[in-house]
């Protein structure tokens, strides 16, 4: 088994095909149109494969939030998924060790790693906590942009500590940009 973090668009052919198979298999819910993302294109993925196989994958997105009108650096993490032949095996948490130990090596510049889920079993395991936040997101479906939303969402945002900064569970966190 290699990890490989790789950017977006350097990504070959029979990788997207292995990705969009891997999507459309996790997020049965989701019309993922044979694409390798359901909002945004990711800035970078993170793979783990055994020889050219595609186990699993989390798509990652650098950029910075506000949470209550300070800044922070987080790495988001998009459309985490495991083919389903090997879930179960510790694949997936792997794949979450894999992304803390790379964003330790860089810990001045992330503060977070950050999630949004429907299903926090796994994240909670490898140390992730919820949150429930006031937020604001530039809303997007199907390559469609619908303005910017405001919603208090519960139980399901996510992040994990990478340096020194404290999250606010009170506060107003706004992505500056699309919600994973």
């Amino acid at each position: 088994m290699t990890f490989e973090l790789i950017e977006e668009f350097r990504l070959e052919e029979s990788t997207k095909n292995q990705i969009s198979d891997l999507l459309k298999l996790s997020f049965l819910e989701v019309e993922f149109h044979n694409r390798t993302y359901f909002k945004q294109l990711p800035q970078y993925r993170l793979l783990l494969k055994n020889k050219e196989e595609l186990i699993g994958q989390l798509g990652l997105d650098y950029r910075v939030m506000t949470l209550n009108a300070k800044p922070i650096r987080v790495i988001g993490i998009i459309d985490f998924a495991v083919f389903p032949t090997h879930q179960g095996k510790g694949y997936g948490t792997k794949l979450l060790n894999k992304l803390d130990a790379i964003a330790k090596e860089h810990i001045n510049n992330i503060d977070f790693l950050f999630l949004v889920t429907d299903n926090p079993k796994i994240y909670q395991k490898n140390g992730y906590r919820l949150s429930d936040q006031k937020v604001k997101w530039l809303a997007i479906d199907q390559h469609v942009n619908y303005g910017l939303y405001e919603k208090e969402l519960l139980d399901c945002l996510m992040y994990k500590p990478i340096g020194q900064q404290q999250w606010d569970n009170n506060g107003h966190l706004d992505l500056l940009g699309y919600l994973y």
